[in-house]
């Protein structure tokens, strides 16, 4: 199993940097520019909030920002391989 996450990390990565550019995005549109700017700087607690404000709005945001919250957590435990 840490083999797989191992694996798969660099592909994470780049996933969840996306994630998070979509959800700066976000933030500027919907927060204006004091939203945006603590969405740029704050990561996990930005993509919790955006992502229980956009459900119903922007699911398929939603669902993606709770898909890497979720996945978080095993490649931070097994992902970067040897520490």
């Amino acid at each position: 199993m840490r083999a797989i996450f191992v694996s798969l990390y660099g592909v994470f990565a780049i996933t969840a940097i996306i994630t998070h550019i979509w959800t700066v995005i976000i933030a500027f549109t919907e927060g204006g520019f004091l939203g945006g700017i603590i969405s740029l700087f704050l990561p996990f607690l930005a993509e919790l909030y955006w992502m229980f404000k956009m459900f119903g709005e922007n699911d398929t945001y939603a669902y993606i920002a709770l898909a890497h919250l979720i996945l978080a957590i095993p490649f931070g435990m097994f992902g970067r391989g040897e520490r």
